[in-house]
């Protein structure tokens, strides 16, 4: 996933950041529609590309994006 679709995304050690919601607007007046929009949209993204090993983990962090590219438990 890259910068292109405006989320820009920053690599700390094991995770994927993505500091910016393309969605901004609509997430300040629904963030929990939001928030599980772009989780579904990120799973599926890793899921169709077959990517093991790997997860969509909603953490939302103050003026950050609520999805975490990181880690698969288990």
């Amino acid at each position: 996933m890259s910068g292109d679709h405006g989320f820009e995304p920053v690599r700390p050690p094991t995770q994927l950041r993505l500091h910016n919601c393309p969605f901004h607007p609509l997430a300040a007046k629904a963030p929990e529609l939001v928030c599980a929009m772009n989780h579904a949209f990120n799973s599926g993204y890793l899921e169709g590309l077959k990517v093991g090993g790997v997860a969509a983990l909603l953490a939302p962090q103050p003026g950050e994006r609520c999805v975490q590219l990181g880690p698969a438990k288990g």
